[in-house]
C-alpha cells in the first residue's frame, strides 16, 4: 500500500517497491521488539556518603556564609550539628561518650570548657565563626593525637 501511494505521488516503480520493503521490514522489527520484555534498568538510589562533595560544599557554605556576615557572623545550626558528630567520633576513639553525664569533666578537659558547652546537646547555641573554627581545631587536634598514637 505504501509503495502504491508513493508510485501515485510520482515516485518511480523500483524506488516505490524499495520504500514498501523498508516499511514492511520496519513494521516487522517493531512488532518483534514490542513482544520483548522491558530492557530499561532502574536507576539506583543515590547513596549518601559522609564526606562526599555535597557534604563538604554544604558544610563549607554553612560556615562561610556566617563568616561573610550574612548570618551576623554566626555558624549555622547545621554546621554545629556536624561539628558535634565529629567530636562524638573523636571522643569515641578514646572511649569517652560526648553525651555521657559521667564523662562531662573528661570532655571539658580534652576539648576545653567553651567547646564542651558548645557541643552539649540542647545548647542551641550558634557560635561565632571564630569560635566554630577554634572548636574545630581542638577536635582536629584530638583526632590527630589519636591517629599518631599519642593519646
Amino acid at each position: 500500500m505504501i509503495g502504491s501511494v508513493a508510485w501515485l505521488l510520482g515516485m518511480d516503480a523500483p524506488h516505490a517497491v524499495g520504500l514498501a520493503a523498508v516499511a514492511i521490514a520496519l513494521a516487522g522489527s517493531l512488532a518483534l521488539v514490542g513482544e520483548q520484555s522491558e530492557v530499561a534498568w532502574s536507576a539506583p538510589d543515590p547513596v549518601s556518603r559522609p564526606g562526599s562533595r555535597r557534604d563538604v560544599a554544604q558544610l563549607g557554605w554553612s560556615v562561610a556564609v556566617g563568616a561573610r556576615g550574612l548570618r551576623g557572623g554566626r555558624a549555622s545550626s547545621d554546621a554545629v550539628r556536624r561539628l558535634r558528630g565529629l567530636a562524638a567520633e573523636a571522643l569515641a576513639l578514646r572511649g569517652i561518650g560526648l553525651d555521657d553525664p559521667d564523662s562531662r569533666e573528661a570532655v571539658a578537659g580534652l576539648l576545653g570548657e567553651e567547646t564542651a558547652a558548645l557541643l552539649r546537646r540542647g545548647s542551641g547555641e550558634t557560635p561565632s565563626t571564630a569560635a566554630f573554627v577554634a572548636a574545630l581545631a581542638r577536635i582536629e587536634a584530638l583526632g590527630s593525637a589519636v591517629d599518631r598514637g599519642g593519646g
